[in-house]
């Protein structure tokens, strides 16, 4: 599951909020237009959307999660897709220096080594990065990964300072669309257009606030007016969105993610492949989605990636797919009924949910099919941070998750399935085997065979038990322009526009 790249610190002093906000009324954006602000659900998107508006890499995307070109003016993908040629634009840095093609391959060369897991492993492919001119880098890649295209846009991968020797700098930081502005306080950014950045004319506006509220309170604030977008989540908060907000101002959209349950394997009897079956197989999935959304509009899933990749085939349907909803509750009740499952030959199961209405109603829906089958739930709701970290250190039975990726490949889905990259004790060297040897693939065809093989292996192991494709909700004030839903979730900040 991708982690969300960290935003930069917030600028210090009032006086360098002036000087910011001076700057930008002098350089990009629409300085004379009103700021956009923005409430955000969680601290680490809001961390992920300021990131991505202060920094830039060698492509970017568009209002519609299109990519288009960023410090890269142009690229050439080779016929069999094993490098890909980037020219850069003339672009000069904070440090009165141009940018160079050798820093960019020196940063990019840095992110393969130190970055963090997730971002690490998606480069994996990378088996070369150089400079042979003073504007061009070379990608040299292991197979053909179109995703790499997207993987350069998101903030993990925008060029960063990088300290040299003395005050000097080894990768100097070239300006992005914004830059922060105003005196730090927690939860809080405030960002004004930064003149030094190569495309400013096309920032829409020159300044941004943006917060992080619970859905309550950023609902309220929507509805009185003093916001004019609220980011939503895949499924928390909705139900505040719906009853709070005008409805013409709820979009929703199909997500490129996943709702599913993680299954602690270091916890009897849940080791038992048995069990995890009958827990798999007793779910109305349906139920699920009308749970959180009142209607069918959430599809179904029993693959451990969403539908709709590109190019990804993903894992065939299970057999058991095809019986009716008796005979699924039946096979599930034999499954437990030849299990080991202690001396009271019940099985009891602690379900870990979040502490919105929405995970609440997921937990019923849930608890009813597995009552079907003589399971004993106890479920246990904790706050968004406490079950943030209950699935980060594997503290649960079972426990409601999810999963998004910004950009359209099957990896960040099952990346953290392998040995050693999850706290639930799943281990599949198989598997593990086959997602190396896509690496190596001579297509992208057989690349994809490859993964979808091992995610098969996976799906047959019930590594987790997917539910369905959510919707990711946001509220659009009608005043805004520049925002386009799209399956990523890719909304960067300098489209945004505010109407007078």
């Amino acid at each position: 599951m991708p982690r969300p790249a960290a935003g930069r610190r917030v600028g210090k002093g009032a006086a360098v909020a002036a000087l910011a906000l001076f700057m930008a009324a002098c350089g990009g954006g629409d300085s004379g237009s009103p700021g956009v602000v923005i409430d955000l659900l969680s601290e680490a998107e809001a961390a992920e959307r300021v990131a991505g508006a202060t920094g830039i890499g060698l492509t970017r995307a568009d209002a519609a999660g299109r990519i288009v070109p960023g410090l890269a003016r142009s690229w050439r993908v080779s016929n069999d897709g094993s490098f890909i040629v980037f020219r850069l634009r003339t672009i000069g840095t904070a440090g009165e220096r141009q940018l160079t093609a050798a820093d960019v391959a020196r940063a990019l060369t840095t992110a393969r080594s130190s970055a963090d897991p997730v971002t690490r492993a998606l480069l994996t492919g990378v088996s070369g990065v150089s400079a042979p001119l003073e504007d061009v880098v070379e990608l040299r890649l292991s197979t053909p990964q179109p995703e790499i295209l997207e993987l350069l846009a998101r903030p993990e991968l925008a060029i960063r300072p990088r300290p040299g020797r003395g005050r000097r700098s080894a990768t100097p930081a070239p300006a992005g669309p914004y830059a922060p502005a105003g005196p730090p306080a927690p939860g809080q950014w405030e960002l004004a257009a930064d003149p030094g950045f190569f495309d400013a004319a096309s920032v829409a506006t020159g300044r941004l606030e943006l917060s992080v509220r619970s859905a309550a309170d950023a609902v309220r604030r929507f509805a009185r007016g003093e916001t004019d977008l609220v980011l939503g989540t895949l499924f928390a908060g909705l139900s505040e969105a719906r009853v709070g907000a005008p409805r013409e101002t709820l979009v929703q959209t199909r997500a490129r993610a996943i709702l599913f349950l993680a299954v602690n394997r270091t916890r009897p009897p849940f080791d038992q492949l048995g069990v995890r079956q009958a827990l798999e197989r007793a779910i109305d999935r349906s139920q699920v989605g009308r749970a959180i959304y009142g209607t069918d509009t959430a599809t179904p899933i029993l693959a451990l990636t969403p539908p709709g990749l590109s190019g990804y085939p993903g894992a065939p349907r299970p057999d058991w797919a095809a019986l009716p909803a008796a005979g699924l509750l039946a096979d599930a009740s034999r499954r437990l009924a030849e299990a080991d499952l202690g001396d009271s030959g019940r099985l009891r199961v602690r379900l870990a949910i979040g502490n919105s209405i929405e995970e609440e109603r997921v937990a019923a829906a849930l608890v009813s099919g597995w009552a079907a089958i003589g399971a004993e739930v106890v479920v246990e709701r904790r706050s968004r941070r406490g079950h943030e970290r209950a699935l980060a250190e594997g503290d649960f039975d079972v426990a409601l998750a999810s999963a998004e990726s910004r950009i359209d490949s099957p990896l960040p889905f099952l990346l953290g399935l392998r040995c050693g990259a999850n706290p639930v004790g799943l281990c599949l060297p198989e598997a593990d085997r086959l997602l190396m040897s896509a690496w190596d693939a001579p297509t992208l065809a057989e690349r994809m065979a490859r993964i979808a093989l091992a995610e098969r292996l996976w799906q047959e192991d019930v590594a987790a038990i997917p539910l369905i494709q959510p919707l990711r909700w946001a509220l659009v004030s009608p005043r805004v322009k520049g925002f386009e839903a799209n399956a990523g979730g890719v909304h960067p900040l300098e489209a945004l526009r505010r109407t007078r």
